[in-house]
């Protein structure tokens, strides 16, 4: 019975010992405080920018506000307006921003116990406002004289400016969406022209044109003169014209200024002359592209077929006497 009462008696006061240690070591850990909570941001991200806005998200650890700071450099020197909803996910749009451009940002976030976070310097490039070709210059062929046009089309943020090249070497004044050559020359053909377009985010070149300088052409003008012509009644008569000009040349034949149909070769020949045809005048029109001559005009003859002969008095008999002479007559 005493050892009994001796166990119960040490177990009571382990158990109060244990007891009193346990409280002690709670009090002395947190003071009866929760521990502080520091407000931290992570995950800071962008979304696509488009030419003149970008979404900025991130995360705090607790909720806050949300806030941006942002320009085109580290300085920063324009802030969105303090969005006061209390969130973890945060995200802010940014607008009005430049096309083609590079802008510097930091968020910021402030909780219900006025504990402020911001982030590290991030940068992101809004998107477009460079030049692009959207109708290229086309190849052109010109005569000799002539002038040439090219023409481009593109796209980007205005103001756009221009600057024309023949061979890769700038046009001094050449500053439009279309350029026109002075007057060319053969030595011109095989030229190549282009044109840069550029504005304040960048530069864009065009595709190569060709121009093709055709020697100029010319008039048509006549070397060698139809000649007169003589025939009997019955015969064909030829005539010939040579002339010189840009090709193809085309002729016409004229009977005494009439035009005769079919008659469209560098020679012609009469149908069988008759009596009538003769002192008729024949000459031709030669022409071209660019204008036309005419011969001279040459003369055709026709004599009469020529006939054999026919007996249309016969001799008479006649009588004499010896000495005399007798004379005999045909027709």
């Amino acid at each position: 019975m005493a050892h009994h009462r001796s166990g119960a008696f040490l177990f009571a006061l382990l158990i109060a010992s244990f007891g009193f240690v346990g409280c002690a070591g709670l009090v002395a850990g947190n003071n009866g405080n929760p521990p502080p909570i520091t407000l931290a941001i992570t995950n800071v991200l962008t979304g696509p920018a488009t030419t003149s806005s970008c979404q900025v998200d991130w995360t705090t650890n607790t909720p806050a506000d949300s806030a941006v700071d942002y320009g085109t450099s580290t300085v920063y020197g324009s802030s969105t307006p303090v969005d006061p909803a209390m969130v973890t996910n945060h995200q802010v749009v940014l607008s009005g921003l430049a096309p083609g451009t590079v802008y510097y940002y930091q968020v910021r976030s402030t909780d219900s116990k006025s504990n402020n976070a911001h982030s590290g310097s991030h940068s992101f490039k809004t998107s477009g406002g460079g030049p692009s070709i959207t109708m290229q210059p086309t190849s052109q062929t010109v005569s000799a004289g002539q002038t040439a046009s090219f023409s481009v089309a593109a796209t980007g943020t205005v103001p756009l400016s221009y600057q024309w090249q023949k061979n890769g070497v700038n046009i001094a004044g050449a500053t439009a969406v279309s350029y026109t050559t002075p007057a060319t020359t053969t030595l011109d053909s095989g030229s190549t022209f282009r044109v840069m377009v550029s504005n304040s985010v960048g530069s864009a070149t065009s595709g190569i044109a060709t121009l093709t300088v055709n020697a100029a052409p010319v008039a048509p003008t006549i070397t060698m003169q139809p000649a007169n012509q003589t025939v009997t009644a019955g015969q064909t008569a030829a005539f010939t014209v040579a002339a010189s000009g840009t090709a193809p040349l085309s002729y016409q034949w004229q009977k005494n200024g009439v035009s005769i149909a079919g008659a469209t070769a560098a020679s012609y020949t009469t149908p069988a002359t008759v009596a009538s045809d003769s002192g008729s005048t024949f000459g031709a029109v030669v022409s071209n592209s660019v204008g036309s001559a005419t011969s001279a005009a040459a003369t055709l003859t026709v004599n009469a077929a020529p006939v054999a002969p026919t007996i249309t008095t016969q001799p008479a008999n006649q009588t004499v006497t010896a000495g005399q002479t007798a004379a005999f007559t045909v027709a």
